[in-house]
């Protein structure tokens, strides 16, 4: 695999590439680096434990939504913010999503599998990862993190790659080659097409009740239109066009206490003290179905 640091170098002005370490296979598709420390299964939590992450990584909302949904007390989230320092290769890198003990010693960095080791730590009555439907459940997670998480980050990946310039990636026109970077789209909107053909029959992935594969699903719908869409071309769609993922999406995002306001204010979901927004990915892509994706989001049905 090819890793994406020492690559084209773009400059803090363009900043639509923000991806985690990792490297990109022989097919186009993202591999993120192996997870350093495997201490999952011998740590036993006593509370005093520090979870990690970045609001703009779709790879961090099941760990945190699981800790909040769990009522977990043990864990305080700690927000890395992106910095000018991290920009290397064609991106600007995501921090780790991390979980650290009170001396800040790694206890585990598989953002995979972490939501669930979370809901075990908090003694919860396994409510998103529960006996009957786990193997159900490690199916879906499965697609979801290959064919939108890591199928984000290839798009990405492939948009900067296919740009001989900075200044000349903001003006390709994406309709017209970039072979690579259209059949990953390609792969990428069937899967959503699909989420949501599957939330037209209820309203969560397996029925009635959230459970850990709708925690994945939602970080990437988040992070989706205000961010990771300005990869794309501006006539691609939005989260906003599929209904039901959009119903599903926002009604999560409603919930009192899974999502903060300094959460949404690091994403540019709501404005800041002084009425701006931030923009850590650039101004937000066009889309023909509302004024404005972010109004949108905070708006009821």
């Amino acid at each position: 695999m090819g890793e994406h640091r020492g690559a084209l170098q773009l400059d803090g002005s363009d900043k639509a590439r923000i991806l985690p370490n990792g490297a990109v296979d022989s097919l186009g598709f993202f591999v993120s680096s192996t997870p350093t420390v495997t201490e999952k299964g011998v740590y036993s939590p006593d509370g005093n434990l520090k979870l990690q992450y970045s609001p703009l990584d779709p790879r961090a909302w099941s760990s945190l939504l699981a800790y909040r949904i769990a009522h977990f007390q043990g864990i305080e989230p700690h927000i890395d913010h992106l910095s000018d320092s991290t920009w290397h290769g064609v991106a600007k890198i995501l921090p780790d999503v991390r979980l650290s003990n009170g001396e800040d010693r790694l206890l585990d960095d598989d953002w995979h599998g972490l939501s669930r080791l979370i809901e075990q730590w908090s003694g919860s009555d396994a409510v998103l990862y529960p006996d009957r439907l786990r193997d159900r459940i490690d199916a879906l997670d499965d697609i979801i993190d290959r064919d939108l998480v890591y199928g984000l980050f290839s798009i990405v990946y492939a948009a900067a790659q296919n740009a001989r310039s900075p200044q000349e990636l903001s003006k390709r026109d994406f309709l017209h080659g970039a072979q690579t970077h259209a059949a990953l789209r390609r792969v990428f909107y069937a899967r959503l097409g699909w989420l949501d053909d599957v939330l037209s029959r209820s309203p969560y992935l397996l029925g009635d009740a959230l459970t850990d594969a709708d925690l994945h699903l939602f970080g990437v719908l988040l992070t989706f239109d205000i961010g990771y869409r300005s990869a794309f071309p501006a006539p691609d769609a939005a989260i906003v066009d599929y209904p039901h993922l959009w119903a599903f999406a926002k009604r999560i995002y409603r919930t009192e206490g899974l999502v903060s306001e300094e959460e949404k204010r690091a994403i540019g979901l709501i404005a800041k003290a002084d009425g701006t927004y931030e923009q850590p990915w650039g101004a937000p892509a066009f889309t023909e179905t509302v004024d404005s994706i972010a109004g949108a989001w905070n708006q009821g049905d």
